[in-house]
């Protein structure tokens, strides 16, 4: 089986050509180790439960994580990051310039493509994909309990490299925990360039859907 076919059966959003828009404006909030740790291709899967002024007209702060864009800009920020929610083993791509630099500008490398998106029904299933991702065990089970109500998502993400680093102006509107902004300028796709080979993006993939949707097995009663 060819790599482009195998990868398409598991992921057909990949091959609709009509999602290859040209420019993009909708960015996805992340944490900056985290987008170093995707434009790496050391990860390709995020977390995610939601922000909260993702709904600021209800009462509760969130109502759980919306993917509201299948093609985003991934938009770096340090909001509510620490090193205490991240595995030490990332802690060297703090080392990269803050999001916001001195002229306050905000430097975009990277888009990305949604290719799965898995809720969350249990601490197991989270759990057992922590080698993934960038968080400390603590903090997953820490935000999954946050209004337990809110189910949590896994995204499963296609990193893409623009072909050059833009620098976007930085606006108030991008401030305040939420997931989603809306860029006053375009981001152009054309010459960007995946992270990762079909193969390689296809066999982690292929992991991180086994190890989540991998059945429990019961503990033996003893008497």
């Amino acid at each position: 089986m060819s790599e482009n076919l195998e990868y398409s059966n598991i992921f057909p959003s990949l091959n609709s050509l009509s999602l290859w828009h040209k420019k993009m404006k909708h960015a996805l909030k992340e944490w900056n180790i985290t987008i170093e740790a995707l434009g790496k291709g050391q990860i390709v899967a995020i977390w995610r439960k939601g922000g909260i002024e993702d709904n600021p007209n209800i009462r509760t702060p969130f109502t759980g994580f919306s993917v509201e864009q299948n093609q985003f800009v991934l938009f770096p920020t340090s909001t509510h990051q620490s090193m205490d929610k991240i595995k030490q083993e990332w802690w060297n791509l703090n080392e990269e310039k803050a999001p916001v630099n001195k002229d306050n500008q905000v430097k975009i490398k990277y888009w990305a493509e949604v290719i799965d998106t898995i809720e969350i029904e249990n601490i197991d299933q989270l759990l057992n994909i922590s080698n993934e991702l960038i968080n400390t065990t603590e903090h997953l089970v820490s935000s999954l309990n946050l209004y337990p109500d809110h189910k949590g998502k896994v995204l499963i993400l296609r990193v893409h490299k623009l072909s050059d680093p833009i620098l976007v102006p930085y606006s108030q509107d991008y401030a305040g925990c939420k997931s989603w902004v809306e860029l006053k300028i375009d981001i152009p796709k054309i010459g960007s360039t995946p992270i990762l080979s079909f193969k390689e993006f296809n066999a982690k993939a292929r992991l991180i859907k086994s190890l989540i949707h991998q059945p429990v097995i019961p503990e033996k009663i003893t008497a």
